[in-house]
């Protein structure tokens, strides 16, 4: 069990940290082109609204979809994390 603590937190505080960095980073490039009433509060949770208004702005760019990939490997890591707890 020991072994499997350490690479489950060795992957995901990396995972949570690229997740809020790419949430973060696109709210604010999304919010300097979008007008003042359009913009996204900062205490918004809707990331995935935010993700595709990105994508909608630059389309060429992964930032959307390194933030999604991070969350979803949260998510695995958490059920993963669970799923051993209860064994």
């Amino acid at each position: 069990m020991t072994e499997f603590t350490t690479i489950f937190w060795s992957l995901l505080v990396p995972s949570i940290v690229v997740f809020v960095y790419a949430d973060i980073a696109m709210k604010i490039r999304v919010n300097d082109r979008l007008p003042a009433k359009e913009r996204y509060s900062w205490a918004s949770r809707n990331s995935w609204a935010v993700a595709r208004k990105y994508r909608e702005f630059y389309p060429n760019s992964y930032l959307p979809l390194i933030g999604k990939c991070s969350f979803l490997l949260c998510t695995l890591l958490g059920a993963a994390f669970a799923v051993n707890t209860l064994w």
